[in-house]
């Protein structure tokens, strides 16, 4: 039988990995991921063949566990802390922006509402 290299970037957000291919992937052992589902850091799914696999999101945050455990050597419990704080901060990122941007379009409002005043006053002003 011929063997094919594995595809192993997909950019389809709905593409599972067997935890095999994951683990090749990230390069850690398939139970350091089962480990890691355990801890609810990432979340498996059952693939139509029956195996448990993995997102394309769970394989990114899976590479992030993999840094902050070897290399940064924190331990599961805080690992997940500092996800849960990373996705607190994202969330309040994007309410920030969503909030400058309605900042943006009230004074975008507020100032054609003062040249609309000017005009009239000037008007006002040149009748009399």
């Amino acid at each position: 039988m011929k063997k094919y290299p594995i595809a192993l970037f997909c950019h389809d957000p709905e593409a599972h990995y067997e935890y095999r291919i994951v683990a090749h992937m990230t390069r850690v052992s398939e139970d350091f991921i089962l480990r890691c589902e355990q801890e609810e850091l990432i979340t498996a799914r059952k693939m139509l063949h029956g195996a448990k696999g993995l997102s394309a999101a769970d394989v990114s945050k899976l590479k992030l566990i993999r840094y902050l455990h070897k290399d940064m050597g924190l331990d599961l419990e805080a690992i997940d802390f500092v996800m849960r704080y990373r996705e607190r901060v994202k969330t309040m990122e994007r309410q920030l922006e969503e909030m400058k941007q309605q900042l943006h379009q009230k004074e975008q409002e507020y100032q054609t509402e003062v040249l609309d005043l000017r005009r009239r006053i000037a008007q006002v002003a040149g009748e009399k």
